[in-house]
């Protein structure tokens, strides 16, 4: 119920700013994704898309992989201005594919990447 709320307000708070493009690295176990940016990767981004996840379950060859995506949508956070949660809204999935060498090099995330304690500010561009 929470998280319907959340995404509800999310919701209405999207539909009032404008659409950012990000890249970065993706991993789902169930539940929404964990993204993380190449330009900010030290922080962890929530992601819930069913079109994502299905993508992602078909280009991972192994669970908890890390895979490259481009996403357009719009960020959305939660809780205080001193810690909360960041959501990423997905308006269209650009791009899925296997992570290539060098590819977001800040971006190296643990397994699973719920457990790295990583969580620092975040915004987008």
């Amino acid at each position: 119920m929470r998280l319907l709320s959340l995404l509800l307000i999310s919701g209405i708070v999207a539909a009032c700013q404008r659409p950012v493009e990000v890249r970065g690295l993706y991993v789902n176990d169930h539940g929404p994704g964990n993204f993380l940016s190449c330009e900010q990767p030290k922080t962890i981004v929530l992601v819930s898309d069913s079109e994502l996840v299905a993508r992602y379950h078909a280009t991972a060859t192994q669970p908890y992989q890390p895979v490259f995506v481009r996403l357009r949508g719009v960020p959305v956070d939660s809780g205080s201005i001193y810690g909360g949660q960041h959501y990423f809204l997905v308006q269209r999935v650009l791009e899925v594919r296997q992570r290539q060498d060098g590819e977001c090099a800040g971006a190296s995330p643990a397994l699973p990447l719920s457990a790295t304690g990583l969580g620092d500010a975040h915004s987008f561009p």
